[in-house]
């Protein structure tokens, strides 16, 4: 159930995963820590698809930390700074299996926009529903 805890490898593995066209400077980490731990962390692109959105690529949020908000306040740490550069959404792809992933978006005011087709995700053929949020 959810993803698993971020770990240094995952952290690397999305700073060198950037969609074609990106650079590092279309790219932004968010990190959430607790005692000088790694807690939480979300890797966004900012002019996704040439528009105002910015996508959000993962939220990961350590289980030992999860139901108490604090993947409300990373998100919305993220809705204000897009805010502030000027974007007008949030998007984000969840794999369609995972529920409870889905229930957070949907709690976080994000609507699905768009079924894509199946994907395959760690050797696993799925879909992958695209979720947008109006920013203020």
């Amino acid at each position: 159930m959810g993803d698993d805890p971020p770990t240094l490898a995952s952290l690397q593995n999305d700073l060198d995963d950037l969609p074609d066209g990106y650079t590092r400077s279309d790219e932004m980490m968010f990190r959430a820590y607790h005692d000088s731990q790694l807690v939480a962390y979300s890797e966004v692109l900012r002019g996704f698809e040439g528009r105002m959105e910015w996508i959000i690529g993962i939220l990961l949020v350590d289980p030992e930390h999860r139901c108490n908000g604090l993947g409300h306040r990373v998100l919305e740490r993220i809705a204000a700074d897009a805010v502030a550069w000027g974007a007008t959404t949030l998007a984000v792809g969840v794999i369609a299996s995972r529920t409870r992933s889905l229930r957070f978006w949907s709690r976080e005011g994000f609507t699905q926009e768009v079924r894509r087709r199946p994907i395959t995700v760690a050797g696993f053929v799925t879909e992958v529903v695209r979720l947008q949020r109006r920013l203020a």
